[in-house]
C-alpha cells in the first residue's frame, strides 16, 4: 500500500538513479515498517513543466510524498524521513528539498482489489486472503506471485 511519490526534474535523476532510490525507499520502507516488498509502490514524476515557487522565487525542486497506512509511531515516522533523506544524499548528491509523510486510513485504501490491512493486522489479512493470491498467482498476476515469493522468502528468515 505505501505509495511514495517522487517530483523532480527531468535533468535531475538518472534512470539508474531511480532504480537506486526506489531499492532503497523499499528496503527502508520493509525495514521500518515489517511490510513486504510487493506492496511498496515508488512512482517518480517530472517537474519539467511545473512553475513552482519557493520564497516568492521560480525553483525547481525536488520532493518526495510518501502515503503510509495510519498507525505508526512517530518514532517510525521520523526514522523513514531521516533515511530517505540519507539515501537521497548519496544517491543524488545533494539534499532533497522536502519530505514528507501522508497517512492513508486502512478502511479508505485497497490494493488490487483488496481492501488493505491496518497497520500490526497484516498476518491475520494475509491468512484471510492468500487462497485469492494463490488463485492469482496461478493464472499468472504477477502481484500475486510476487507477494506469495515474498512471503516465502519472510518464512525462510523466521
Amino acid at each position: 500500500m505505501p505509495l511514495y511519490e517522487i517530483e523532480h526534474p527531468t535533468a535531475l535523476l538518472s534512470m539508474q538513479q531511480k532504480e537506486q532510490m526506489c531499492k532503497e525507499i523499499t528496503r527502508i520502507h520493509c525495514t521500518v515498517t515489517g511490510a513486504l516488498p510487493t506492496f511498496v509502490n515508488v512512482v517518480f514524476r517530472t517537474t519539467d513543466e511545473n512553475v513552482e515557487f519557493v520564497n516568492n522565487k521560480l525553483r525547481h525542486k525536488a520532493r518526495i510524498f510518501g502515503h503510509i497506512r495510519a498507525g505508526r509511531s512517530a518514532a517510525s515516522k521520523e526514522s523513514l524521513i531521516n533515511q530517505i533523506n540519507d539515501a537521497w544524499m548519496s544517491i543524488v548528491g545533494e539534499r532533497c528539498h522536502l519530505i514528507g509523510l501522508e497517512e492513508v486510513n486502512a478502511e479508505n485504501a485497497a490494493e488490487d482489489g483488496i481492501m488493505v490491512p491496518a497497520a500490526g493486522k497484516e498476518m491475520e489479512w494475509l491468512a484471510k486472503n492468500k487462497k485469492t493470491f494463490e488463485e492469482r498467482a496461478e493464472k499468472g498476476e504477477e502481484t500475486s506471485q510476487d507477494l506469495l515469493a515474498d512471503l516465502k522468502v519472510m518464512q525462510i528468515k523466521s
